[in-house]
């Protein structure tokens, strides 16, 4: 594992005198991520998912718990330098400087100067669709363009990982298309390691190999997508009947059963058939009837549903 997580918590006690409960922000956290891999947080607003990737970045200290890279206590090394995040939000650039100026202010700060970096500053602004403002002040530039500045300011110094909190939050369509690709490709072709958080399930779906599920600070399932899926497969088909035909209350009973169509031509059926035999008893009762089945599908788990019932199965 390039970036190791053991047991990572954070809890912030009260103010002096103050008679609240102490706030545990994160509970007892352990995942890593592989070299060329993207591990995707998903949870809700609250979960403990920011926290996480502060303290990794070492902008929040850990009440307790484990940070490694490549082996090595990231308090321990230089790993820092190994590594950038950008933050939720637009605050990750300096809003008085340019893009260029951001570019080399944040790459001198970690020991590399103007010069090692001037061509690959210019690439990084052509690649993101910035260069035309690469001279203009950033606070002149848009939510999507001020995303983008700061993924070119967390690659400049070349990390191997990368932390991304809720990357495309906010952002249009092609703006959200564009840091999408980046990140695909930086994971894929670069060998970049990528942490990112978000409850957007179209993102996690679309770009991570892997992804746990957070909720109270607490890491509450993790896994491969296909993985989460496969625990909670669905046993829910369509079934599309010939003719006009009521439901039979045994259905709504047994398959709670509901009615998506009645036209004059079919029937359309949503039916919890449960596992296998719940299908099978059902065709026969069909056999039995006579009713003849024009097309039967299963309706597909999407990870929104996934992660509905992991959330459910942990209240």
């Amino acid at each position: 594992m390039i970036l190791k997580i053991e047991n990572l918590v954070k809890t912030y006690k009260p103010f002096f005198l103050s008679k609240k409960p102490p706030m545990h922000a994160v509970k007892n956290v352990s995942f890593g991520i592989g070299e060329g891999e993207i591990y995707a947080l998903l949870g809700p607003n609250g979960a403990g998912k920011s926290t996480i990737i502060k303290m990794i970045a070492g902008l929040v200290k850990p009440t307790s718990g484990k940070i490694s890279f490549k082996g090595a206590e990231v308090s321990k090394n230089t790993a820092y330098k190994n590594l950038s995040a950008v933050l939720e939000g637009t605050r990750n650039v300096y809003w008085r400087l340019n893009p260029l100026e951001n570019l080399n202010y944040f790459a001198n700060l970690r020991g590399v100067s103007s010069s090692e970096i001037s061509g690959k500053s210019l690439e990084l602004l052509k690649e993101l669709d910035i260069d035309a403002k690469k001279k203009n002040q950033s606070q002149h530039l848009s939510r999507g363009m001020l995303q983008k500045l700061a993924l070119a300011v967390s690659l400049i110094t070349n990390p191997d990982i990368l932390l991304l909190d809720e990357p495309t939050l906010g952002l249009d369509v092609a703006s959200s298309r564009k840091i999408k690709d980046i990140i695909f490709h930086l994971a894929k072709k670069e060998g970049k390691s990528i942490l990112l958080t978000t409850h957007q399930m179209d993102l996690v779906e679309e770009l991570a190999d892997r992804v746990g599920i957070i909720r109270g600070g607490e890491l509450v399932r993790e896994g491969s997508i296909a993985n989460l899926k496969s625990i909670f497969k669905s046993n829910i088909y369509t079934l599309k009947l010939k003719g006009k035909m009521s439901l039979p209350d045994v259905w709504k009973k047994n398959y709670k059963a509901i009615l998506k169509s009645d036209a004059k031509e079919f029937t359309e059926v949503e039916l919890d058939l449960k596992n296998r035999e719940g299908f099978f008893k059902l065709m026969s009762e069909l056999n039995k009837q006579k009713k003849e089945v024009l097309s039967i599908s299963r309706v597909g788990e999407d990870l929104e549903e996934v992660f509905l019932r992991v959330l459910k199965a942990n209240d």
